[in-house]
């Protein structure tokens, strides 16, 4: 089997491809991820790498200048139709076509006319599906609220259509797609994998009894962070803090909340301080509202933080319900805070399942269990004999 694989960032994308590489089944990765940055090396790949990067580097560039969002998105738009286009010429030689969604249309009905099988790869849950869970979170909060690129939308419910398969990270996303009357056996569900940390487990190293939340990712409305925060505002606990970590979106959805003291934006953090925020930390909490599956959720969970998240995280793939974490619904401040009581007054409890959250991660070998996944399922479909639970 031999599959051509794009992707316009680099994110779980690079290690897919080298998942596939190294299982002998990449004939090239066409990769949108801008040449320029420090991280689009991707050595292993060798000559199977191919980069249709420039739209996507001048969307980049767009984003950092402040252009307006109308604009933005429709360089992201025409910039996953270069990758789309740049596919086709491998065709020929190829088994199979996994595409992200967007990038992939008029290479997907050209491989389905060479008899060639297609697979597009969603992140999120069915692009309808989320634009209505966001669109009354907007409305809710009395919020502006700007519609999906109606092209882009188009597009990527045309390459749902059109593909023979659905690749999907979690029973979140699934359940989206089943809800828009997509069959079962069209679906391919394979979550994602985390990074394991470089350094001794945290909890071992906790130097303070300060009960530490601790939320990384961004600071958005589609996040869910004023739950979060009104949330830890109501929890009784006289030594507490709340680290939000990452970038603020220019709707933020916390404009009108206050903020105490205890609450702590440390904007966006990498390497070491990123490390250490995690190594001071109790509990690693996901309030978003939609998440297709949040990859700081392995993340935390490797770090030995009990994890509270939503329905719509991709947390019910990862958590073991009151043994290394809590899944509550979505815009339930009460919820949230209920979880961070019992975990900050029964420090007991909170010890066994931190303990818990480390057996786990050890037994779950991180990305190279998902990228094994992954071939194991291609490989299946590729040779008719179904997926693989």
């Amino acid at each position: 089997m031999k599959v051509i694989y794009t992707a316009p960032n680099r994110a779980h994308h690079y290690r897919y491809a080298a998942s596939l590489n190294k299982a002998n089944s990449l004939l090239v990765f066409v990769s949108g991820f801008s040449r320029l940055s420090p991280r689009a090396k991707m050595h292993e790949l060798k000559d199977k790498l191919y980069r249709a990067d420039l739209l996507q580097t001048i969307y980049l560039i767009s984003l950092k200048l402040g252009v307006s969002k109308r604009i933005s998105d429709h360089l992201a738009y025409l910039a996953k139709i270069e990758q789309d286009l740049a596919c086709k010429k491998f065709i020929k030689e190829a088994d199979l076509f996994l595409f992200y969604n967007g990038s992939g249309l008029a290479t997907c009905e050209y491989a389905k006319k060479k008899g060639k099988l297609t697979v597009v790869e969603v992140v999120n849950s069915h692009v309808e599906y989320q634009e209505e869970l966001l669109r009354t979170e907007f409305e809710t909060l009395n919020l502006p609220w700007l519609p999906f690129h109606k092209k882009e939308k188009e597009r990527r419910l045309k390459e749902y259509a059109t593909a023979d398969y659905i690749l999907l990270p979690s029973e979140f996303v699934k359940q989206s797609f089943l809800a828009k009357g997509f069959p079962d056996e069209k679906l391919i569900k394979v979550p994602y994998g985390f990074s394991i940390p470089s350094k001794e487990s945290p909890f071992i190293n906790k130097e303070d009894d300060t009960f530490t939340v601790l939320y990384v990712g961004s600071v958005s409305v589609r996040k869910g962070i004023r739950y979060l925060i009104e949330a830890f505002k109501m929890l009784e606990v006289a030594d507490k803090k709340l680290i939000i970590v990452g970038p603020r979106a220019q709707i933020s959805g916390v404009d009108d909340v206050k903020i105490t003291e205890d609450i702590i934006f440390t904007g966006v953090l990498k390497g070491d301080a990123l490390e250490a925020v995690y190594q001071s930390a109790d509990v690693f909490c996901l309030p978003t509202i939609e998440d297709g599956y949040g990859l700081v959720l392995g993340e935390a969970l490797s770090y030995g933080l009990p994890l509270i998240a939503t329905i719509n995280s991709g947390g019910p793939d990862l958590i073991s319900e009151g043994e290394d974490g809590f899944i509550v619904p979505i815009r339930d401040a009460g919820a949230i805070s209920d979880k961070l009581k019992l975990l900050s007054t029964d420090r007991e409890l909170l010890k066994k399942m931190k303990l818990t959250a480390l057996q786990k991660t050890a037994s779950l070998n991180g990305w190279d269990a998902s990228g094994v996944i992954l071939c194991k399922k291609l490989e299946a479909v590729f040779l008719n004999k179904g997926r693989i639970e």
